[in-house]
């Protein structure tokens, strides 16, 4: 149990609740053992543990383990007051259950503890940018095809892939899509190649076999056509060093040194659904295809570098390590509800891909953990952050999670600078993922900058896109979080064009319309109606009055609220 805010039907109260996990929510409780509704009159809320808080209850190493080699998603917010009870000892203190059973798991199996000091132990290697190769912002003439997951994501990427004349370059986080391979290894014959630098995330749950059996049927597949590392990322038990903090997250593939497919989603079912035998999961998911050899030259000479960085640091066999992390991300796994069972199929109207050809746009390359020419600047914090400054009327950012702010830091000036144009009086709209962007969102209310009002849920998001003033659009990898925004590789464009922001600006506001549910129902926020946008005017009232009444409760200007012990 721990302080926090009270959440009912995945939307703010706006009360301060003591929050209590329990393994199993159920119906069926005897009288005897139900939890009181409130406390000296603070509502108690009740919640069903996660995956993670269940596998710590009784396995901690595993607990421990699973999530430094995690998934960034899977990542928890740490509350410093969380008790266990019946003890009433912090969760964190060497007398709690946990910790004891923590030490003496420790003792009875050692390879859990070498493992977790692996992670953190494991060597660190300066980042190599591509040599020569500046992310500059530059003005072209191009073919751009924009389209959306679960829409029209697969159709558009076989038609792109089945256009490889001679090579495929690829940065990816995670392919496990069956349907995928099968594409790569029946159009990667004759005499072309594939060069690719892979992570190795936890299995996803819509898998049709690993990343590492990826790997053996193109390597079996292509021979020695097929070049393929591991990345140097601090999740990937593959890798002897560490380049990147957690994750190669990059999801790129460049074509014959001519197009290059950027994306929000990974090479696997429920980012690239196959909607002819669609998984549980179907994420949203933005795309780009840019037929352009200048932005393909810039990400071929990123992931080339990439390349021989890892080739380096290789490990040739499967260590005990990795049999251990697999072992704790099977524990994990074990944890999870079992999905619910689908709801009978409705007609649904897909959004089809849009291809603007001869289209005149100025395109700004995405990368992280890449700097400024000649400075220590963030490229990708920086670009991000003059882009948010800059919006006038609307700012439109759809994403799976957004942690807390500490305050400090380069990041809190990431979510300052939106809070600030919340202050301003711009249309300010976040949707997050209802699975995973729910716990920042409480812990935004209790720490930093708090975004809660301008923040709505929907489910199956797995998007890091944003619209701008209807005429700029980013398409990207990169999470909000600190090391997503600095630390690890993550890529994605600035495209300015009004044509192509405005496709995905519609889909945007038919998903604030009739996907997504406001977290903060006493937010004031006007409603939308999809396609059209708010009257700038309207908002800005709305965000006025919102602004009064939070300065007359002792609030800042910036939007920001003051840090607490929660």
């Amino acid at each position: 149990m721990r302080p926090g805010f009270e959440i009912r039907g995945h939307q703010l109260t706006g009360k301060q609740a003591v929050v209590v996990t329990v393994h199993t929510k159920t119906k069926n409780v005897p009288k005897n053992e139900l939890l009181p509704g409130s406390l000296n009159n603070i509502p108690v809320d009740v919640r069903e543990a996660t995956a993670h808080q269940r596998l710590r209850a009784h396995d901690p190493a595993a607990a421990a383990l699973s999530l430094a080699f995690g998934r960034p998603e899977q990542k928890e917010p740490v509350w410093p007051l969380e008790r266990e009870m019946p003890s009433g000892k912090l969760i964190n203190d060497p007398q709690s259950a946990t910790q004891q059973k923590l030490a003496m798991t420790e003792q009875q199996r050692p390879m859990l503890s070498q493992a977790v000091q692996a992670h953190s132990a494991k060597p660190k290697i300066p980042y190599l940018p591509a040599p020569h190769t500046p992310l500059t912002t530059f003005t072209t003439t191009t073919t751009i095809t924009a389209h959306v997951s679960p829409d029209a994501a697969l159709k558009t990427l076989d038609e792109f892939l089945r256009g490889t004349k001679q090579s495929l370059v690829v940065g990816m986080y995670d392919f496990t899509s069956g349907h995928i391979l099968q594409t790569f290894e029946s159009i990667l014959t004759g005499g072309k190649t594939l060069q690719m630098v892979l992570d190795n995330p936890p299995p996803n749950h819509t898998r049709d076999q690993t990343d590492t059996q990826t790997v053996q049927e193109l390597e079996a597949a292509l021979g020695g056509r097929a070049k393929i590392v591991r990345a140097l990322a601090g999740d990937d038990t593959f890798a002897a060093a560490t380049m990147f903090l957690t994750s190669y997250h990059i999801k790129v593939i460049v074509r014959d040194g001519s197009a290059v497919w950027i994306s929000s989603g990974n090479l696997n079912n429920s980012n690239q659904p196959d909607l002819n035998h669609p998984p549980t999961t179907e994420d949203r998911d933005w795309h780009v295809v840019i037929e352009d050899p200048q932005l393909s030259k810039v990400f071929t000479a990123y992931l080339k570098q990439d390349f021989l960085s890892a080739s380096q640091h290789q490990i040739a066999a499967p260590s005990a390590l990795a049999s251990a992390v697999a072992d704790a991300h099977a524990k994990a796994a074990a944890e999870v509800n079992p999905a619910p069972t689908p709801a009978a199929a409705k007609a649904v109207r897909f959004v089809p891909a849009q291809v603007f050809s001869n289209i005149h746009v100025k395109i700004t390359p995405l990368l992280t953990p890449d700097v400024l020419l000649g400075t220590q600047q963030g490229q990708y914090l920086t670009n991000i952050i003059d882009l948010i400054k800059g919006a006038k009327s609307k700012l439109y950012i759809q994403l799976q999670y957004i942690e807390a702010s500490s305050g400090t830091g380069d990041y809190d000036k990431l979510l300052q600078a939106i809070a600030d144009r919340v202050a301003a009086g711009v249309e300010v709209r976040l949707i997050e993922s209802l699975q995973f962007g729910e716990k920042w969102a409480e812990k935004m209310k209790a720490q930093g900058v708090d975004l809660t009002a301008n923040i709505s849920l929907q489910p199956d998001v797995h998007n890091k896109g944003f619209v701008v003033d209807s005429g700029t659009v980013v398409v990207s990898s990169q999470n909000f979080s600190p090391a997503g925004v600095q630390q690890n590789r993550d890529a994605g464009v600035i495209i300015e064009s009004a044509q192509i922001a405005q496709y995905f600006e519609k889909i945007f506001l038919s998903d604030l319309k009739t996907k997504a549910k406001p977290f903060d129902p006493n937010s004031g926020a006007p409603k939308i109606k999809a396609g059209s946008g708010a009257v700038p005017g309207k908002v800005k009232l709305e965000n006025r009055r919102l602004r009064k009444r939070h300065m007359r409760r002792g609030g800042h200007k910036s939007a920001a609220i003051p840090r607490t012990n929660m």
